[in-house]
């Protein structure tokens, strides 16, 4: 499985960034390229469907939470894995970090490199529309 992570230090508490990124069932508070969303709880877990530009939709399995995380999955047709976790990683009072970890493993081994670039731009895009929401950007 490959990993890829983004993340940038915030001059907010962890609880007040949480507050903003953290909701598995509210991504449009940062989320600007959302154009709809709607959270069911199925025998498989929660699951979030994102509907984006053009009527496309993405449907989302959360597969973990604590109290500053969450991790879901997707099925990619160009995976046999894919998971994204969003984080808060507390600092003091005033500080915390926000990361965005991405682990995927592409069913063809050669599009590794190509992966990499788009999935590394969409997590730093992902931290950039987090800070924008924040009013940190």
């Amino acid at each position: 499985m490959h990993e890829l992570r983004a993340g940038e230090d915030v001059a907010l508490g962890a609880d007040a960034v949480w507050a903003v990124i953290g909701d598995f069932s509210g991504i449009r508070k940062w989320a600007g390229a959302v154009e709809a969303e709607s959270t069911e709880v199925t025998p498989k877990g929660k699951v979030r469907t994102l509907t984006m530009p053009g009527g496309r939709t993405i449907s989302e399995l959360m597969t973990d939470e604590g109290p500053h995380h969450y991790t879901y999955t997707l099925d990619r047709p160009d995976m046999d894995a894919y998971f994204s976790t969003v984080s808060v990683v507390p600092g003091d009072a005033n500080s915390s970090r926000i990361e965005y970890v991405i682990s995927f493993q592409p069913k063809d081994p050669t599009a590794v490199e190509t992966l990499t670039e788009q999935l590394t731009k969409f997590g730093r895009g992902n931290i950039k529309a987090m800070k924008r929401a924040l009013g940190l950007a």
